[in-house]
């Protein structure tokens, strides 16, 4: 299921396919953290926060390959996250 993680970005030639790989490495290391045996609801929120706050120092990488985490990637983004958590059986 996680191959599939973030594949309309690696579709979409505006978004430099190594950062969205950067990108999904986050996510992937989001979802061995929350797989975690005991993973409470505040260690979750913890980990989300983690994520996007690497994920928002992105920004200028893709600015600079004149790209942007625009709207449609954070929905990428925050839906890919919520496969993890539902995967995980979190929700």
């Amino acid at each position: 299921m996680f191959a599939d993680l973030l594949l309309p970005m690696f579709d979409d030639e505006y978004y430099p396919d190594i950062l969205v790989a950067e990108l999904k490495q986050l996510i992937l290391r989001f979802a061995k953290q929350v797989s975690q045996a005991g993973v409470s609801e505040t260690d979750i929120y913890h980990f989300a926060d983690q994520t996007v706050q690497a994920i928002n120092q992105m920004k200028p990488q893709f600015q600079d390959l004149d790209s942007d985490l625009d709207d449609a990637a954070t929905d990428y983004i925050a839906e890919a996250m919520m496969m993890v958590l539902q995967d995980q059986g979190h929700f």
